[in-house]
């Protein structure tokens, strides 16, 4: 009985840590305020982030972010994406990313999923999309590698990149094993920068 009770405590933390980092910071606001750069997103979105019109694959793995105008954490995001120019700097190298803002009025097309015409909110139903800000990685081949939702942080945004970037995540199967990859790696950063 007690390796039972032990057994469940251990899969109900499990569930715990991969719902934490799906959702993680969504209302984190009113515990902590994230420091972000003072840059103006609107203007500067497209400094960083390649035309949505279409969103193609190439050899590196594509980077496609949720957001929408009236959107507080979308705006911390999409900041932190802009402002920080170690994230900034390792996104323009090591992928393709895309903005789909879903209160535009553009149409998209996906030639690797045989799509066009698609509107922003289309997207947005394609996606899945539950909640805001949403980054969904997408492989060299088009296949969805993971995806996170809300404002993570900088700290842990540049994790994540890594983690995809380097190919760490084909470690895993499925994208619950890649969640759970991903915190073992992030547990891995953090127990190596300590030393």
């Amino acid at each position: 009985m007690l390796n039972y009770t032990y057994k469940l405590q251990i899969k109900c933390i499990k569930v715990l840590a991969i719902l934490l980092f799906c959702f993680y910071n969504v209302n984190a606001t009113e515990f902590v305020k994230q420091p972000v750069a003072d840059v103006n997103t609107n203007s500067n979105l497209d400094s960083i982030f390649l035309n949505s019109k279409q969103i193609n694959l190439g050899d590196k793995p594509t980077m496609i972010v949720f957001g929408k105008d009236d959107c507080y954490h979308c705006n911390i995001l999409a900041t932190s994406l802009i402002g920080n120019s170690t994230i900034q700097g390792y996104i323009e190298l090591n992928f393709l990313p895309y903005y789909i803002n879903i209160n535009d009025k553009k149409k998209h097309s996906i030639p690797y999923l045989n799509l066009s015409g698609l509107s922003s909110m289309d997207m947005a139903r394609l996606y899945n999309l539950t909640a805001l800000p949403l980054i969904v990685f997408v492989s060299t081949d088009g296949k969805e590698i993971m995806r996170i939702y809300g404002f993570p942080g900088e700290k842990r945004i540049i994790h994540v990149l890594e983690f995809v970037y380097n190919d760490i995540w084909k470690n895993f199967k499925t994208q619950k094993e890649r969640v759970n990859g991903f915190l073992e790696y992030e547990t891995d950063i953090e127990k190596q920068s300590k030393n």
